[in-house]
Formats: C-alpha cells, sequence, structure tokens
C-alpha cells in the first residue's frame, strides 16, 4: 500500500495520522518579514491538484496536503483531473507521470496549450531516474521534478514558495489597484527551486 510517512511518501506497510513536523527551511521561511505574515494570515489557500491513479496514494498525498493548510483535492486519472480542472483551477498540480490512458506527461502537454494554465505549478511525481524521462518532463512543460518516495520536507517547502509567489503576486495587484497602475505578471519558473528526492523506490 502506498502511504503518508512521517519522513517520505511511497510504498511501505503503514501510515501515520499526524502530519510531520514542519521543516527548518521552512521554519525559517515562516520567520520573515511582514510579507511573509501577510501570506500566513491570507484566506486564499494554495489550491492543489493531487493526479495519481493509485488511490491510496492520492488520498494521503491529498489529505497531508490538506494538514499543511492548503486547499487540496484528488483525481485518480489524467480526464478526470481534466474535467475538475474545468471547474477548480488549481495553482499546482501534482502529477504522477505513470498512469494508464493518459499519461503525466500527455497531460501536461495538453495543459500548457491551454493559457489559463500557464501560471500553474506542475510538478511531476516518479520513480523513473533517467535523464531521458526528464528530457520529457521538461519538453511536456513541468516545473519541478519530485522522485518517489517524496521527500516531505522538499515537498512542502515547494507549496510554501509557491504560496508566498502568489501572495507576493495579489500584494502587487493590490497596491496597483490603489495607485491606478498596471501590473505586469512575470512567469517567474527560474526563481523557483527545483528540488529533487535523495532517495528512489
Amino acid at each position: 500500500m502506498s502511504s503518508i510517512r512521517r519522513e517520505s511518501l511511497g510504498k511501505d506497510e503503514s501510515s501515520v495520522h499526524e502530519p510531520p513536523a514542519p521543516s527548518e527551511q521552512v521554519m525559517d521561511a515562516r520567520r520573515g518579514g511582514d510579507s511573509v505574515r501577510c501570506f500566513l494570515d491570507s484566506v486564499r489557500k494554495l489550491r492543489v491538484l493531487v493526479v495519481d491513479d493509485d488511490h491510496d496514494c492520492a488520498d494521503s498525498l491529498s489529505r497531508l496536503v490538506n494538514r499543511w493548510g492548503y486547499n487540496a483535492r484528488t483525481a485518480y486519472d489524467g480526464a478526470a483531473a481534466l474535467a475538475l480542472m474545468g471547474v477548480h483551477q488549481p495553482d499546482v498540480v501534482l502529477l504522477d507521470l505513470s498512469m494508464p490512458r493518459m499519461d503525466g506527461c500527455h497531460m501536461a502537454r495538453q495543459l500548457r496549450q491551454q493559457p489559463r494554465f500557464d501560471q500553474t505549478r506542475l510538478i511531476a511525481v516518479t520513480g523513473w531516474t533517467d535523464e531521458a524521462q526528464r528530457q520529457l518532463c521538461d519538453k511536456a512543460g513541468f516545473d519541478h521534478y519530485l522522485l518517489k518516495p517524496i521527500e516531505l520536507a522538499s515537498l512542502e517547502l515547494l507549496l510554501f514558495r509557491e504560496g508566498y509567489r502568489l501572495a507576493q503576486a495579489g500584494q502587487e495587484v493590490e497596491k496597483s489597484h490603489e495607485t491606478g497602475g498596471t501590473v505586469v505578471m512575470a512567469e517567474g519558473k527560474s526563481a523557483f527551486l527545483k528540488v529533487d528526492s535523495a532517495v528512489c523506490p
């Protein structure tokens, strides 16, 4: 059974009922300035979609993301995920690559063809470690590549930084409304860390 462990997410015989403690990197980020406190107090929660044909793995990861304070939803195949994204546009998609009928790269290519998902962060979740697979992910439009079992501290930091980025963008929009100016949103992918797990199944 795929489940959540305190250290990682991957194939394991048991699951935990409480979320892991925040990583040191996230705790350091939370001790930041006013902009970080504004993000933590924000009503707008980061929207995360977990897509995996392994129901146990998808459900466990969604529960954990919710416990971190985000708004997580779950889909068990690419077609269901695309339908859900039509009514619930996520900020981040955690997308398993090895799914039947529509694999993760196929789904990512479809999303990148739609301008409304230009700012959506796509995170590949896979057990494949070869360079050819990484190149396929890059060409498909993924922003990040996480190996199974997922290192939860890495994932938590990725989500925290993405939420912080969106909070900063929201502050800029508010300032623009106050001054009558125009805000140009930077794509900003290069500023977002690419983090890989050190452990593979």
